[in-house]
């Protein structure tokens, strides 16, 4: 079937629904492609919505918790909202003021991705973004996100070109918030194996990393806030995290590239209300453009690509 549209008060929603398995993926496009919702077919072919959603146009408008947001030019903080690349230092605007102030989830979030229609079709969604600089980030950059389906999920392409004549840093992650139904505390987690990084108080990496025995098998998250990133340690192929309910033994799996200049770290966060997850594909840690954890350089024409995607089991 083609691409739907709809809205959410004034805010278009592009929909790509599969004719087979009745698998759909909503996206707003003017508010950085961001996820909306995602719906899947379970193992009996039962299809259920997986993303806490935003539910009202002034929630879009304000973004507040990032819900399916793409985090490009680059992931998490930039922390005080300043950094030094190639011998210059650049100042972004100042988005989180709590913790003293940080540059948060780049810079993509609220602009407009334009719906390619020669590459979309009832097959996949494709979305573009030609950015001509930012405050703090002056390089023009062209996004672009391929959502298709595969095996009944989801599967999700980006690519970051740098369109500049200098060398360009680059960071991306994906901010979805996945639910199952119930309190996130009665879900169990399994994480990818990998290193757990320290973090000051300022939710920034502190140089540290350690092995961290929760969730290596799935166990309960209980009462415990996740505020967690794990550099994940395969190089290459593909790492999974699993959120499953254990009384129903259903749940989803978020998969992801791994290797250099791929998704090499997951960040898990827990909402302050418990009712969702954020599971957190990302290239880079948190302060990359400081810290240089995961952080790639585009020379002229380069580009960055990787791939992610979410399925239920």
């Amino acid at each position: 079937m083609p691409i739907a549209s709809k809205n959410l008060g004034k805010h278009p929603i592009l929909a790509l629904t599969c004719p087979d398995s009745g698998a759909s993926v909503e996206v707003f496009p003017t508010r950085g492609a961001t996820i909306h919702q995602i719906t899947l077919p379970g193992q009996k072919g039962d299809l259920r919505p997986l993303l806490q959603p935003m539910r009202t146009e002034i929630e879009v408008e304000r973004q507040r918790w990032s819900k399916g947001a793409h985090l490009a030019p680059w992931p998490n903080r930039i922390q005080d909202a300043i950094y030094s690349f190639q011998g210059k230092e650049y100042r972004p605007f100042k988005s989180f003021r709590s913790q003293g102030g940080h540059a948060m989830h780049g810079t993509v979030m609220n602009e407009t991705f334009l719906l390619d229609r020669k590459s979309s079709g009832k097959e996949s969604l494709v979305l573009t973004l030609d950015g001509h600089g930012w405050e703090g980030y002056p390089w023009p950059i062209r996004m672009s996100i391929r959502l298709s389906f595969q095996d009944k999920g989801l599967r999700m392409e980006t690519s970051i070109e740098n369109r500049a004549k200098s060398d360009v840093p680059v960071g991306l992650g994906w901010h979805p918030y996945f639910t199952l139904g119930r309190d996130v505390r009665e879900c169990e987690l399994l994480l990818p194996k990998g290193l757990r990084l320290g973090m000051t108080e300022r939710a920034v990496p502190n140089g540290t990393k350690s092995s961290w025995k929760r969730f290596r098998k799935a166990e309960l998250i209980g009462d415990d806030f996740l505020n967690d990133c794990i550099e994940i340690e395969a190089q290459e192929g593909v790492a999974t995290t699993r959120l499953a309910d254990p009384d129903s033994g259903e749940g989803i799996e978020v998969w992801q590239e791994v290797g250099k200049a791929k998704y090499a770290y997951v960040q898990v966060f827990t909402a302050p209300r418990r009712h969702c997850l954020a599971i957190e594909p990302m290239t880079c840690a948190g302060n990359a453009f400081q810290n240089g954890m995961g952080l790639v350089t585009l020379r002229p024409g380069e580009a960055l690509r990787t791939v992610c995607g979410v399925r239920r089991f």
